[in-house]
């Protein structure tokens, strides 16, 4: 690598820490009031003219400057402000690609452990997938072998807590039943893809209203499906979980499952993952969120990692891309290892901002320019566009008509 391009790099790091536009610390005027004649000379009057109604003039024209400055500076406070600041300095200097593939790609696992993965290889789907030990979910029933390949991942300064886990196996239908009693799970988001073959894939719960499944000790009935009202949303089933122990238990999980994500590609939309953030945005969950794809690396951890920086915009806190980026890929190993899916979930965030904030057109051509350049690395690994009649959602809908 150059030496230029090595400065560029080191440049283009720094400003992920160090936004570009900083908040501007002008305190703010609540109105403009013109100096009493007491606490200045009084000046002498020329002849033929009006003091009163120069003075107004004046003070309009310094209250429609004042007022268009607070404006500036609100907007300049908005933590989408800086998101996009980051977004924008990275690309128009070394690119987000190039960016990915020397900063966040090959991030050293350090010192972390995987030793329960390595002693229970029978149930993992991918022997190159490692469990870590630190963050891994540890079942708790002492009847059922306590490892399960999931981990929990949790981010600074957001109240929300996922688990991101591989598509249970046949042998690990109980165990994924008693991570979701544990865990007090309410939402599962689904996306694993209905072309799989079920004998390697194994349907989890039942999937028609008023049937029951028994994994173990736990009884799953499903009370309702409701099927996607536009193109890219997901099927959710409402289910009862009923826990056969000393003392019955019941509880409510939904499941939102969008089948026609193929693995190794993005979404037909950023639709897709901007409706799962939706649902998820509009439920109060108590436990954590389970979010599970074929091996809970690439397509659940773009999943996470948008609705953690979306999370974050829309109550105005940073979303530094490169820091959640890591606290991720520290708390689940292999996690987006795909570049697909990183320029896809920045896509898919700019997507949110652009629709769900009221920018100015400067700041919306940045967005869009920025959103016309990675997607040329992605748009020929799309999935196919949902074989259904459904329309395509707006973004309104997706966003619950909710603008700030």
């Amino acid at each position: 690598m150059s030496k230029n391009n090595e400065n560029k790099i080191r440049h283009a790091q720094d400003a992920v820490q160090k936004p570009v536009r900083k908040p501007s610390t002008k305190k703010k005027k609540a109105s403009l009031v013109a100096k009493s004649p007491a606490a200045s000379p009084r000046k002498k009057q020329l002849k033929g003219t009006s003091p009163r109604g120069k003075t107004a003039s004046k003070e309009k024209e310094q209250k429609i400057k004042t007022i268009t400055e607070t404006e500036e500076e609100e907007v300049s406070e908005r933590r989408y402000v800086k998101f996009i600041d980051q977004i924008v300095f990275i690309e128009n200097s070394i690119s987000l690609n190039m960016y990915y593939l020397t900063h966040l790609l090959n991030l050293a696992k350090s010192a972390e452990s995987f030793e329960a993965f390595t002693r229970n290889t029978n149930k993992n789907r991918n022997p190159d997938v490692c469990c870590i030990d630190k963050t891994r979910v540890k079942l708790m029933d002492p009847s059922i072998e306590y490892y399960i390949h999931a981990n929990h991942i949790r981010f600074a300064q957001l109240n929300r807590t996922y688990i991101a886990t591989q598509h249970p196996l046949p042998n690990t239908l109980n165990d994924f039943w008693a991570m979701i009693a544990d865990q007090k799970v309410e939402s599962i988001v689904s996306l694993t893809h209905s072309m799989n073959s079920q004998e390697s894939f194994p349907i989890f719960y039942p999937n028609k209203t008023d049937t029951v499944r028994n994994f173990g000790q736990f009884f799953v009935r499903c009370r309702t499906v409701i099927p996607p009202k536009t193109k890219y949303g997901c099927t959710e089933y409402r289910l009862e979980l009923v826990i056969q122990r000393e003392k019955e238990e019941r509880f409510n999980v939904r499941i939102y499952h969008y089948q026609y994500w193929i693995k190794n590609t993005v979404p037909a939309s950023p639709k897709v993952i901007l409706n799962i953030v939706r649902k998820l945005g509009r439920k109060r969950n108590q436990g954590p969120i389970v979010v599970q794809c074929e091996t809970g690396v690439n397509q659940s951890a773009e999943v996470i990692y948008v609705d953690a920086m979306c999370s974050l915009l829309s109550i105005n806190m940073d979303a530094n891309f490169d820091t959640i980026f890591r606290q991720l890929r520290k708390q689940k190993a292999e996690s987006m290892t795909q570049r697909l899916h990183f320029l896809h979930s920045i896509f898919t965030v700019l997507e949110f901002v652009k629709s769900r904030f009221k920018l100015p057109g400067a700041i919306l051509s940045q967005i869009e320019s920025i959103q016309f350049a990675i997607s040329k690395d992605f748009r020929y690994n799309s999935s196919s566009e949902p074989q259904d009649e459904l329309r395509s959602p707006t973004i309104d809908e997706l966003l619950d008509n909710e603008r700030n």
